[in-house]
């Protein structure tokens, strides 16, 4: 455990020299036009740093090591093991001004945590392994800079970027060092398990309807009708409750019969079941103003965009293929394939041809709207559905579900579990 080694407080430890990135080409800047980089694409590059004499920071009262899911290689779930880590290496000697270290109680897993896993986005993001993944969290400040909005012994919630992850750590592990524009504070009525269900999906499903889908603009517009595709997962969970309860509109979502009556019980006016022979052809032409799309795939789009307003909008969150084709590997074909489809999509935009359809990036999800959803938690208005709770070292396991694309809500790891 991670109380059984104790350090120094502050020492040096050499290290070999690591080769800097590599220049960005043509093919990665692709990432900002991929949903499956969706809140992780990097905002505030780690540039500047000394890599060959990193400073290791032991916390007062805190030990040198700790528990963290690592991952060494790419492949399956069964490949991350859990083990303690040195504490994350401060590449400054310090903490930036607007940097905090939040000790992480509780962390969840997203579909881009296992595509990293498995090697599906190495030709777009190569991770530097051994990694610890994870984006989302929760947990309290133990360090904070002096120009962050946050003092030690805060209780918080949010993110991590694609950028920090791979130069510190991710969130499976007891701390992890962000920037404080990615945190915010933990509304008192969430537990820790709950508040780490949040950031990612929540950001996405908002950025969806109201970025996007434009809501925010036509707050005031009576009669607004949304589809929801795919209303019984992690971000279709919160895009049906935001789309009822904060945009005021007439929510159709789908999901499988068994879940139904959850989708009904967060805000659905109607419930399509996908199995139903005729599925597609269950919502009016002209009638949506906007259409999320958690699923992916072409043929949706293809069937439902008949279902848009005159002005109204889709949005997919995945892409143009199912679960953005999660059982191969994208290598450089596969990234321009996509790549063509999105610029062919962006060249209709302009012609006036296919102007409705829109792939949400990482760019168009904000941690400025954290609070937002904050404040609709904290009223009760949004709640947060989780389907299972595994400890930390049951990362495996949370995976494996994750990957099965039927976990109802969000799936979450206990970091630290029975420590408040």
């Amino acid at each position: 455990m991670a109380e059984m080694s104790f350090g120094p407080r502050v020492f040096r430890q050499p290290v070999a020299p690591r080769n800097p990135d590599p220049e960005p080409d043509s093919f990665l800047g692709l990432g900002q036009h991929l949903a499956f980089l969706q809140g992780c694409v990097a905002s505030r590059p780690l540039s500047g740093t000394p890599a060959n004499m990193p400073i290791v920071v032991d916390f007062s009262d805190r030990p040198s090591k700790m528990l963290a899911a690592t991952l060494p290689d790419y492949g399956p779930a069964s490949l991350l093991k859990v083990s303690l880590v040195d504490l994350p290496k401060l590449p400054l000697g310090k903490l930036r001004p607007t940097e905090v270290v939040v000790e992480v109680h509780s962390a969840s897993v997203n579909p881009t945590d296992w595509k990293q896993r498995k090697g599906t986005l190495s030709q777009l993001c190569a991770l530097s392994l051994p990694a610890v993944l994870g984006i989302d969290f929760s947990g309290k400040v133990v360090r904070a800079g002096e120009e962050a909005p946050l003092a030690e012994g805060d209780e918080v919630f949010g993110r991590q970027t694609l950028d920090r992850m791979r130069e510190l750590n991710g969130t499976y592990a007891e701390y992890v060092i962000v920037d404080s524009s990615d945190v915010y504070k933990k509304p008192p009525n969430l537990s820790f398990e709950e508040a780490a269900a949040v950031p990612h999906a929540s950001l996405a499903a908002y950025a969806a309807l109201g970025h996007v889908g434009k809501l925010i603009q036509k707050r005031h517009k009576t009669d607004k009708c949304v589809l929801i595709l795919g209303g019984s997962g992690g971000g279709g969970t919160f895009a049906v409750q935001l789309a009822k309860g904060h945009f005021g509109c007439h929510v159709i979502a789908s999901c499988s019969r068994k879940n139904s009556m959850l989708v009904k019980s967060l805000g659905a006016d109607k419930v399509l079941d996908y199995e139903d022979a005729d599925f597609l052809n269950q919502v009016p032409a002209g009638t949506c103003d906007v259409i999320v799309d958690c699923v992916g795939g072409d043929d949706y789009w293809q069937s439902f965009k008949a279902g848009l307003s005159k002005d109204g909008v889709y949005v997919t969150t995945v892409g143009n293929k199912r679960y953005l084709a999660d059982d191969t590997n994208l290598d450089y074909g596969g990234i321009l394939q996509i790549k063509a489809d999105y610029l062919l999509r962006q060249l209709g935009n302009k012609l006036g041809v296919e102007e409705r359809y829109h792939i949400l990036t990482g760019s168009q999800i904000l941690a400025s709207d954290l609070p937002i959803i904050a404040s609709l938690l904290d009223k009760g208005s949004l709640r947060v559905v989780v389907d299972k709770v595994f400890p930390l070292t049951e990362i495996q396991m949370a995976h494996e579900l994750s990957e099965t694309h039927h976990a109802v809500g969000k799936i979450v790891l206990q970091v630290r579990a029975g420590k408040e």
